[in-house]
């Protein structure tokens, strides 16, 4: 759910990506933007495999995530990008997000996945990264070292 003002976004398709999220205007620093709502998933019942709409699970705890309303505008049409605008916290069970900086006219609004490094069971991976930022990493996958630092940096 989008908690800015319809006339500060917009949905489109893009290049490479499927549908994203732009700046209908200029979106200040900090701005909370949206909170990702849907229904809570135990992630230990989910079968990832037959998931064939796309990424759209959010983690929320180490054993459940949401899943959104894809029928509804929001969040989970955020792009991956190794260097996003837009970041994730956690709040009071809200899981909003936020500019990290000035996002301008026009450009898309963009997270991190943060995805575990990969290993064995993502074969074949599926999660190229195409942010085409100039320190794009090429996959939406954390290395080992980033990966622990973020989990260390989150307890």
């Amino acid at each position: 759910m989008f908690l800015i003002k319809d006339d500060c976004w917009k949905i489109r398709k893009t290049k490479q990506k499927g549908f994203g999220v732009f700046a209908k205007k200029e979106i200040k620093a900090g701005t909370v933007i949206s909170d990702y709502l849907g229904k809570v998933i135990n992630i230990a019942e989910y079968d990832l495999e037959q998931d064939k709409k796309g990424l759209y699970l959010m983690y929320l705890t180490d054993q459940a995530s949401i899943y959104p309303d894809l029928t509804k505008p929001g969040p989970h049409l955020f792009n991956h990008s190794c260097k996003p605008n837009c970041w994730i916290y956690i709040y009071y069970g809200h899981t909003l997000f936020f500019a990290l900086r000035k996002i301008k006219h026009g450009e898309e609004l963009t997270i991190s996945y943060l995805l575990s490094p990969k290993d064995e069971t993502c074969n074949p991976c599926k999660h190229d990264c195409k942010c085409e930022s100039k320190i794009c990493t090429g996959t939406m996958h954390l290395s080992k070292e980033r990966y622990e630092k973020w989990r260390k940096l989150t307890e």
